[in-house]
């Protein structure tokens, strides 16, 4: 199974099954045993929609193969008309209405914006590519929330964005001799060329007055952090963003997300550990690779979890 957290659906699955199920409505949960010998654990590794299976017909037993994919594909429904959301309506409720309607009848909403309401009338026009997830999605970015995604039992959750420097580091991983968790064949990928270092955000959905610092515009400039970092490429390189924000506040923490993709994206460090089933959704790590430079604290966007079939 593989996680990609900057994909549109996050997880997706493999999965080779003994019994046939409900094509098209059924939802697998697949999990991981690890044992030592005196201590058995198992780990949960989400939910997911099974596709059509295939199945060979001379193999005994019977064993379909089946592609799974994330249990939050209901809400990648297009939504089909247009959609719309009054004012005064607070931004999670109208979250958590999509969610029940989709038939999410377990998920995790975080308070911290429970008051925040909706200035005005937000309209979708029909377009056949807005989906339920696009309008989630953009409610919650709204008030300063990281996209939905589903956890390990299969939940959506919902909370604000956290820059990842805020956060500690959740794994250590180690690339130097008998400490060593990852295997030799590793590579580290640097595109700098493209990445901005002055970030200018407004609010495009205040039309009552005029952007400016502090209110409703922010301005954030990448002095001397990394190799992307003014001081570093010894140029400004700016990129303008509009967002649509339910404050001042808000606006500046979908910034801090959109700065963070963007720094982060000048760097990719690819390799193959021991298994760990319990990585997830944006994990921080911490990757000691003398070959690599000094240590790195790094964002997991994208993994793959391989395990022998029937174990």
């Amino acid at each position: 199974m593989s996680r990609s957290s900057y994909a549109e659906l996050h997880g997706t699955a493999n999965l080779g099954i003994s019994a046939e199920l409900d094509w098209g409505r059924a939802i697998v949960r697949p999990y991981m045993t690890l044992a030592d010998g005196l201590i058995t654990a198992r780990f949960n590794l989400g939910a997911y929609y099974a596709n059509t299976s295939q199945r060979g017909l001379r193999e005994t037993p019977v064993t379909y193969d089946v592609a799974g994919y994330d249990i939050l594909h209901a809400l990648t429904d297009p939504v089909g008309e247009t959609y719309a959301i009054d004012a005064g309506v607070p931004y999670l409720t109208a979250v958590e209405d999509i969610l029940i309607q989709q038939g999410f009848v377990q998920y995790i909403i975080d308070p911290t914006a429970a008051a925040s309401t909706l200035p005005a009338p937000k309209v979708w026009p029909f377009v056949e590519r807005t989906t339920w997830l696009t309008v989630v999605n953009e409610l919650l970015s709204s008030v300063g929330y990281a996209g939905v995604w589903s956890d390990w039992e299969g939940r959506p959750r919902c909370h604000p964005y956290q820059p990842p420097r805020q956060r500690p580091s959740e794994w250590p991983y180690e690339a130097d001799g008998d400490r060593s968790t990852i295997t030799p064949d590793r590579t580290i990928t640097r595109d700098l060329f493209a990445t901005p270092n002055r970030w200018v955000f407004y609010q495009s959905n205040n039309t009552e007055t005029s952007p400016v610092e502090g209110n409703g515009m922010w301005t954030y400039i990448n002095q001397s952090d990394g190799p992307t970092s003014v001081d570093a490429r010894d140029r400004v390189i700016s990129k303008v963003v509009p967002l649509e924000a339910a404050d001042h506040a808000s606006l500046v923490r979908q910034a801090q997300e959109r700065i963070d993709a963007d720094m982060r994206g000048s760097m990719t460090y690819t390799a193959s550990t021991s298994p760990n089933p319990l990585h997830w959704h944006f994990d921080r790590i911490w990757v000691n690779d003398p070959k690599a430079g000094a240590p790195m604290d790094m964002l997991a966007t994208q993994w793959t979890l391989r395990w022998a079939r029937g174990r």
